[in-house]
């Protein structure tokens, strides 16, 4: 017999896609073809891009941008986030200056970055960076500053190393706040790097948008933004859930 829990995890998921696969064909039916592709056009269309390597660089090209463009936000939130933690100065002098950054929005960074750097991995890049370091910083100096300061005058009672204190009490006390903002960076970054690409790059599954809109390829439009769905809800349920409910157990427990 199928295991019960399982099946119970599964049936949202296939209801919604039940769901929208339904409004899909509805609407194919209800408009012409050639402007709304049927699901299986769409799918074959998806599967002749599948056999071609262009179609896979493409697709390496944009997950390696938002990949890279996360370990970027993720380091200089560390670096910035955790001395704004433990000071109200720090967090006083930096927090300005991330709110600015998270009140631009990203087609200005666009915009900016195509005058001053061109098309390429730059503007991607710099607005994944832009858009997610404000929400990550802001995540990590929380999570520091919700640390009972009682440990940190144990460590100075008992002359307990920084680095120690770091390793020992800062990075497991911020550990939940971090999950959690990582959680959300991890569910936005290739949605923000697909949007940089489409108006600022030449290469990636976003430019790919771009040229299949510029060509009113409308099935090769709808495949590539099917696998943008299908990559994201992949990437939801096997690593952002999971992120999810660690932050929430681990906060619990320190609760």
């Amino acid at each position: 017999m199928p295991n019960k829990g399982f099946l119970s995890r599964l049936a949202p998921f296939a209801f919604s896609l039940a769901l929208g696969l339904a409004l899909w064909w509805g609407v194919s039916r209800l408009m012409e073809s050639r402007l709304v592709p049927g699901v299986g056009e769409t799918c074959l269309t998806l599967g002749d891009l599948l056999f071609t390597a262009h179609a896979w660089q493409d697709i390496c090209v944009t997950v390696f941008r938002g990949v890279c463009g996360l370990g970027i936000s993720i380091l200089a939130a560390l670096i910035f986030g955790i001395p704004a933690g433990l000071s109200k100065k720090a967090m006083e002098l930096l927090s300005p200056l991330v709110a600015a950054l998270q009140a631009c929005p990203p087609v200005l960074w666009i915009s900016l970055l195509l005058v001053w750097c061109g098309t390429g991995s730059v503007v991607p890049l710099g607005v994944v960076f832009a858009s997610l370091f404000p929400p990550l910083f802001a995540n990590v100096a929380g999570g520091v500053a919700a640390i009972d300061p009682r440990l940190f005058q144990m460590a100075r009672i008992y002359r307990v190393g920084r680095f120690t204190v770091l390793k020992e009490v800062v990075l497991p006390g911020m550990l939940p706040f971090f999950l959690a903002g990582l959680s959300y960076a991890l569910g936005t970054c290739w949605k923000i790097t697909a949007v940089a690409e489409f108006l600022g790059s030449g290469t990636g599954m976003g430019a790919r948008i771009y040229w299949s809109y510029r060509m009113l390829e409308m099935p090769e439009l709808f495949a590539w933004g099917l696998l943008l769905v299908i990559l994201g809800m992949g990437l939801e349920l096997g690593v952002v859930r999971p992120l999810r409910l660690a932050a929430e157990i681990k906060g619990g427990r320190d609760a």
